[in-house]
């Protein structure tokens, strides 16, 4: 399934999130995770909505200390099978990230994306993601 969008300006939390997770990740064995940028791309793929069906890797009750507070959290990961920004191809790029106390959790219209640092992208740019087509769904 091809899932296409334009790439929005987050909030800048998931910086610092994601340099502090991914070794958390990398322990419960998430392939590539040490190569991931520590940041998200916000997809936008609005006015179309799609729903998650089932995750590739399912991590349920992480719990990760930062202070100055301990909390669990569940994530799920889907596999992009390719990222196309710009006509330039990225194949198994990272994954499509979903920390299910994000803003972003739930909503049919964003969703956030990590993986390898891409040169010259910015807020506005139109990408497609490709995921297994049982994976996702679009929704009527």
């Amino acid at each position: 399934m091809i899932i296409k969008g334009r790439h929005i300006q987050g909030m800048g939390g998931a910086n610092r999130s994601i340099k502090r997770q991914k070794k958390f990740f990398e322990k419960l064995g998430l392939p590539g995770v040490e190569a991931v940028f520590n940041g998200t791309i916000n997809l936008s793929t609005a006015p179309r909505k799609y729903k998650i069906c089932r995750f590739d890797y399912f991590f349920p009750s992480v719990q990760y200390k930062f202070f100055p507070r301990k909390r669990t959290e569940d994530f799920g990961f889907i596999s992009i099978i390719r990222l196309i920004h710009n006509s330039e191809t990225f194949h198994n790029w990272g994954y499509i990230y979903v920390p299910h106390s994000s803003p972003h959790y739930g909503n049919e219209q964003m969703f956030e994306l990590i993986g390898r640092k891409i040169e010259n992208f910015k807020p506005g740019d139109e990408i497609s993601v490709e995921v297994a087509d049982t994976a996702m769904e679009e929704l009527p």
